[in-house]
């Protein structure tokens, strides 16, 4: 039987991963790998016939002997298996003991079961669904913390090596400040994916199985204790063992003869439990994932809380020195800027994360003597005092980087001028 699940190791990432860059967070993991997993391993399980019913998808009885049957044994059990076989609800009603199967017997009213044919269908189908935010996020993300990384994340880099990749990372920091927010913002909105995606296969299970499954699983629950003689088990109603079959066919004079049969579906002994197990799967993660939309909302409206968790992402770099440097630097970030140094921190190791904020705000320091001359100069010498005075230092990086906000915004408002003279001089 293990065999069977062998074509799912390839999914299992187990040691593969090891000094990869993870962009996503442990929810992410949660959607599309524990339960596209889980969907798949059941997707198998219930087509593994031989383990299941001596490999039988239905095994259907008609009164007498098989050679007596009218009808032959394999034609009955195809026949009932395409048709779809049914159950008499209200023989569902009353105790065990005036019960030969739950659902069968005599009644005018009847509910066809035809289900079972494609549980293995749907659960593939949802397997496809959780892995597909995943794809989106890939997609959107296009590999851009990967690539400026740099092998950073690596444990062993010469010393020399590592201070010229934190270098070119900090620079290409500096430079594309104010650039990531659209970035960041479909990456964010991903989360959103991932819940939409838990309630739209809520209400997928739920149509499947006729609006039976949002209470399927507490029903299994109160199940345990409810008398043996009179409970009525939801496994059963839901996912009947035993049902019910009729086959008509012209006799001998013309006159259309009605055949039954009793059937027996040994593939819902597996899906009963599997639905039982996805329940609490699903209500689980789905109350995960609202958790984590709701916090993450916040962080994203609350400058304080981004500057705590990069500060968290970072705890590991205990210098003092650092931390205030990156407070420094954070207060004065836009959501996008935030969220990749965020992603970075939680990639490189303790001392590279040093290393690269302190080069990091460095380069933001002297980002003055090219672009900031007279805001400097305007300042006076207070602004020259060293290293040691923290509120000059910070305003002085705060006007640095204004600086380089305004230039960006006066560069975007001369193309838009000249896109306008452009246009008088076409009238």
């Amino acid at each position: 039987m293990l065999g069977i699940f062998s074509g799912l190791k390839s999914a299992v990432p187990l040691g593969k991963k090891i000094g990869a860059v993870k962009t996503e967070g442990p929810v992410a993991l949660l959607h599309y790998r524990a339960t596209t997993i889980l969907f798949l391993s059941c997707c198998m399980l219930v087509t593994a016939l031989e383990w299941i019913g001596n490999g039988a998808n239905i095994a259907c009885a008609m009164v007498g002997s098989d050679d007596s049957w009218i009808i032959p044994k394999g034609v009955i059990n195809t026949y009932c298996y395409i048709q779809s076989t049914f159950i008499v609800p209200s023989a569902s009603l009353g105790s065990a003991s005036d019960q030969a199967h739950p659902g069968v017997g005599n009644g005018r009213e009847v509910k066809y079961k035809a289900y079972y044919q494609w549980v293995s269908f749907l659960l593939f189908l949802q397997a496809s669904l959780f892995y597909f935010p995943h794809m989106l996020f890939k997609y959107w993300e296009g590999g851009k913390v990967t690539n400026i990384i740099s092998g950073l994340n690596n444990l062993v880099l010469e010393k020399d090596d590592r201070k010229s990749r934190e270098t070119i990372l900090a620079r290409y920091l500096k430079d594309s400040l104010y650039t990531h927010n659209g970035w960041a913002v479909r990456l964010f909105l991903v989360r959103f994916v991932y819940l939409a995606n838990i309630i739209f296969n809520l209400i997928l299970l739920e149509l499947f199985l006729d609006w039976e499954f949002s209470k399927y699983g507490w029903q299994v629950i109160d199940l345990m204790e409810d008398d043996p003689v009179w409970r009525q088990d939801p496994m059963s109603r839901i996912f009947p063992k035993v049902t019910k079959c009729s086959m008509q066919k012209f006799g001998p004079t013309g006159t259309i003869q009605r055949h039954d049969a009793i059937c027996i579906l040994p593939i819902n002994i597996i899906n009963e439990k599997i639905f039982v197990v996805l329940y609490f799967w699903l209500m689980t993660i789905g109350i995960i994932t609202l958790i984590s939309v709701v916090y993450n909302s916040f962080v994203w409206i609350s400058p304080g809380l981004r500057n705590m968790m990069i500060r968290s992402g970072g705890a590991h770099a205990v210098r003092t020195h650092t931390l205030k440097k990156l407070d420094d630097i954070s207060r004065y970030l836009q959501v996008g800027d935030w969220f990749l140094l965020y992603t970075l921190s939680r990639n490189l190791d303790p001392v590279v994360w040093s290393e690269l904020v302190a080069e990091l705000h460095q380069i933001l320091k002297e980002g003055r003597k090219s672009g900031g001359q007279a805001a400097v100069s305007a300042e006076g010498p207070s602004s020259h005092s060293g290293p040691d005075n923290g509120g000059d230092e910070e305003s002085e990086l705060g006007s640095i980087i204004s600086q380089q906000k305004a230039r960006r915004q006066s560069h975007h408002s001369h193309q838009s001028h000249g896109s306008k003279r452009t246009t008088k001089t076409d009238l």
